[in-house]
């Protein structure tokens, strides 16, 4: 009896974390509301398969990316669908954004491909009412290997097609968009070294052990979970538990390399609430580390044990309301 109810414990807590970090693959009413299958496999030919990826930008997401950008974002850019380019090990490879932009003679359509370390690899213009020359391989392949950090400005790192500057800086504009929208969301950037500092060591990374899929992973997390858990209890082991919070905090982060399975259709509530997960583990795991039991540890975990919960009695419902939570 002991055992099923202890069992019943792990699943529980394994649909909890899946509940909160996984955003799911749903349509809305975004640039593409069919399967761009050909234009996705022209952009990573080498994918496997494509994962769609449905986000919602919060007010706070919006007025960041369009400080960067310096211009407005179109409405339909306040929920992107990215595609996840994935290889035959299931590990992503790139990602796929849709991007129209307002040209000198209106909506210039197209998709940029970035792949795992920022840089463009593909930018393909598709529906227009500018000259062609906009969508020719000529003019596009300048845009290949550029990232975050450049410019994407006509007459500095970009050539704009003779007697179509304006619709250059347009066309310009997609890969750039893609690009700052994507280091909101996902990528990561370098931080700047201080040339007047005597550069550190860098830390050696957390690395993965090697997992098949999303449960396998999920199921390393709640092993972890319940490391932290009897430490609290017993008040021993104090350097397993340091590991086991760190690894968490390496998992969840690792958990949008993998395939989502299916969620509920709140996306924005679960975007923010995903947001706040991954803070409280990430500051609950450093405190840990530092200072082990202490009052504020305790508190800090009795937040997640109690968030846990909450996210299993809501995940097990059929319908889920956020509104009292």
């Amino acid at each position: 009896m002991f055992i099923q109810h202890y069992r019943y414990i792990r699943v529980s807590i394994l649909l909890m974390f899946v509940f909160f970090m996984v955003i799911s693959p749903i349509l809305s009413n975004a640039h593409e509301t069919e399967w761009p299958g050909e234009k996705l496999d022209a952009i990573f030919p080498k994918a496997k398969k494509f994962v769609q990826r449905n986000v919602v930008l919060t007010k706070e997401k919006i007025a960041s990316i369009e400080k960067e950008l310096g211009s407005k974002l179109r409405q339909e850019d306040h929920k992107p669908i990215f595609y996840i380019a994935m290889n035959e090990q299931k590990k992503p490879i790139g990602l796929v954004l849709f991007v129209d932009v307002k040209g000198p003679r209106g909506t210039i359509d197209g998709a940029v491909g970035l792949n795992m370390k920022g840089k463009v690899v593909k930018v393909a213009v598709y529906e227009h009412k500018e000259s062609d020359a906009i969508a020719s391989d000529k003019f596009l392949k300048q845009f290949i290997d550029k990232g975050i950090d450049d410019a994407f400005k006509v007459s500095d790192d970009i050539e704009a097609v003779k007697g179509q500057e304006e619709a250059s800086k347009a066309v310009a504009l997609i890969p750039k968009k893609t690009l700052v929208i994507s280091y909101a969301l996902f990528l990561k950037r370098k931080p700047k070294t201080d040339v007047e500092k005597k550069p550190q060591p860098e830390e050696p990374s957390e690395e993965l052990p090697e997992v098949e899929d999303l449960k396998e992973l999920m199921i390393l997390m709640v092993d972890e979970y319940f490391v932290i858990y009897d430490y609290f209890d017993t008040e021993e082991g104090k350097t397993e538990a340091v590991e086991a919070a760190k690894k968490l905090a390496t998992y969840t982060k690792a958990i949008s390399q993998f395939e989502p399975p299916k969620n509920a259709d709140q996306q924005e509530e679960y975007v923010e609430m995903q947001d706040k997960f991954s803070k409280m583990l990430k500051e609950f795991a450093e405190a840990v580390e530092k200072n082990g039991i202490t009052d504020e540890t305790r508190k800090q975990w009795e937040k997640i044990d109690a968030l846990i919960k909450q996210a299993h009695i809501r995940f097990s419902q059929e319908e889920i309301d956020l509104e009292s939570y």
